[in-house]
């Protein structure tokens, strides 16, 4: 290069972020953390910011412009509730923009959240059940401050077939052990454990627990979602009910909303599993479909299983 040459601002928009990460330090639980980041175009066509999208819902961040000219700034004020969190803690917003070398860019906020008593995992997922199987679960509860003294004194929850108990955990601390009955019924399992604590500031923590519960006959997928139709050949979907159970299973009836669906059953292996494709009716009236299907087998626990089916039909237009 020439001396005294001067080096020109690339044509294209160029993203500058000053100070990509912040560190708020150590706060309390409940704090609520703010830090507003600088975004300069560096390039030398209008930088434009498509979105500004969030890691989690604590996490909220809002661009004060989506039109930067060259040289200008923009600022992204980021909001960060720590309710529900508890020790080290990284939290990222990405802002989206037209910089074709760096269309996504990560701003982090990172530091340490205290709380006098810190539960893991938060919520507690019990994964797909095998109706008729024992199945146990863990929360540790350990203090989340040096030297913190408080603990869980009792465990409440509302749905009966769920059972939990209280433990002291080796080293300090203690568990939450969940237990589900066997017989519990086939289908979305969901509660919620509320640990009353000897904290003055959180008396009371509370834990959502779900899963879901599966027996011998599965529906695959468990619910059918045509989309959106706009004419043409009605869209069709296929689902497959499958016996993983020792004995055979039948399909003995399929009952579909005759103005909304048609079906044929077909059988992929004689009492293991079976194929039933639903086809939309031509003609449907637009807006919402909101059906459902349903499937009678001769497994004696397992009689009647509910497939919920949805479609937003249009007209030739787009209209519906």
């Amino acid at each position: 290069m020439r001396a005294g040459a001067v080096c020109a601002s690339p044509p294209e928009p160029t993203v500058a972020v000053q100070g990509q990460v912040f560190d708020f330090g150590t706060v309390d639980r409940g704090t609520q953390v703010e830090h507003t980041f600088t975004l300069r175009n560096a390039g030398g066509e209008m930088l434009l910011v498509d979105h500004v999208k969030s890691s989690c819902g604590c996490t909220v961040g809002v661009v004060s412009g989506r039109e930067v000219a060259p040289g200008e700034d923009t600022f992204v004020a980021v909001h960060l509730d720590t309710a529900r969190l508890a020790g080290r803690t990284t939290k990222v917003v990405t802002v989206y923009t037209n910089d074709p070398a760096n269309p996504a860019v990560g701003l982090t906020l990172t530091g340490q959240v205290l709380s006098d008593l810190v539960a893991t995992p938060t919520p507690l997922y019990l994964g797909k059940v095998r109706r008729g199987e024992g199945i146990r679960r863990e929360i540790t509860v350990v203090s989340g401050r040096p030297g913190g003294t408080y603990a869980v004194v009792d465990v409440e929850h509302s749905n009966p077939e769920l059972h939990a108990s209280l433990e002291p955990l080796d080293g300090g601390g203690q568990r939450v052990v969940v237990e589900l009955d066997r017989d519990v019924p086939l289908g979305r399992f969901s509660d919620q454990l509320k640990l009353r604590t000897t904290s003055p500031t959180e008396p009371e923590m509370t834990i959502p627990v779900f899963g879901s519960v599966e027996g011998d006959v599965v529906v695959l997928p468990p619910q059918v979602t045509f989309g959106v139709t706009r004419g043409g050949p009605p869209p069709s979907r296929d689902l497959h009910i499958r016996n993983r159970g020792a004995r055979p299973v039948a399909v003995t009836r399929i009952v579909v909303p005759a103005d909304v669906l048609t079906y044929e059953l077909s059988t992929v292996e004689d009492g293991v599993e079976y194929r039933l494709a639903l086809h939309l009716r031509p003609g449907l009236a637009p807006g919402k479909v909101e059906a459902a299907v349903e499937i009678f087998t001769d497994h004696p626990n397992e009689r009647h299983l509910v497939v919920p089916v949805y479609a937003i039909v249009r007209d030739a237009r787009g209209r519906g």
